[in-house]
């Protein structure tokens, strides 16, 4: 086989069983399994984009994709043993680790043989210290102190772009919306998600309305891709080796034998 060949089959066989890490570990993790089988069954109800006509919806970008700010920790452990460092400015990135700050990944995924890792923090609608008072290095220059709060940005973010409320969403999903509005106008589509996790599944997955739009996005676009596995061969299953009884992302970054 030719050396280019070679690595188009490479990065075909890496590419897939990313694809198929977030769709059968990651998003039944995020979003639920029921959800995950529905979209893959019968489609989105709201996104399905046409091949190589795919784009990234505002509510998925400046919303729903964004509960991650509310799992960051202030803190985490780099090692076995080593002291508990806050996220900012110690682990601020941009340029080489030193030597006492390299990471090892059975500190933030589940490795066999290790213990459990460090979990992220509950989806509550509140952010860690750090990301409440991020550094210049970050931000730059502000003109109010209120812009290094990264609440504060992804708030302000959904304003802009004009996203409609989550209460506004929630109906037009046909889910019943999670309090009476609390906002004028109603509550910032990005932080209803949020509190959503909270009250409608106990911080540790997406409600009905971020799971809906975080599941058919992430699923579409694949289904948009005329390369990926969905496209191609949707019932098709990862032929690496897993370490436990499924293929999960530990694999990838962690292959089977040298756990």
């Amino acid at each position: 086989m030719a050396e280019a060949d070679v690595f188009e089959q490479a990065r075909t066989t890496l590419t897939w069983h990313h694809q198929w890490v977030v769709v059968h570990d990651f998003l039944p993790r995020l979003v639920g399994r029921p959800l995950v089988d529905e979209v893959l069954e019968d489609g989105g109800k709201w996104f399905a984009p046409e091949p190589m006509q795919a784009f990234i919806p505002l509510e998925y970008a400046d919303a729903a994709y964004r509960y991650g700010h509310g799992q960051i920790r202030h803190a985490y452990h780099l090692v076995d043993g080593g002291p508990e460092l806050p996220l900012f400015p110690d682990l601020v990135g941009f340029g080489p680790l030193p030597e006492d700050h390299r990471l090892d990944l059975a500190q933030i995924f589940d490795v066999p043989g290790r213990p459990p890792a460090q979990r992220a923090k509950r989806l509550d609608g509140r952010l860690a210290a750090s990301l409440i008072g991020l550094p210049e290095r970050i931000t730059g220059a502000v003109d109010e102190t209120a812009y290094r709060s990264l609440a504060v940005r992804d708030l302000l973010r959904g304003d802009t772009t004009g996203l409609p409320s989550g209460e506004e969403v929630a109906k037009l999903l046909d889910v019943p919306p999670l309090t009476e509005e609390t906002w004028p106008g109603g509550t910032p589509l990005w932080f209803y998600i949020l509190k959503e996790s909270e009250y409608l599944a106990d911080g540790d997955r997406l409600g009905p309305v971020g799971g809906r739009i975080v599941a058919e996005v992430l699923i579409g676009l694949l289904r948009a891709d005329p390369a990926s596995y969905l496209s191609v061969e949707p019932d098709w299953q990862p032929t690496l080796p897993a370490a436990g009884d499924t293929f999960g992302l530990t694999d990838l970054l962690i292959p089977a034998g040298s756990h």
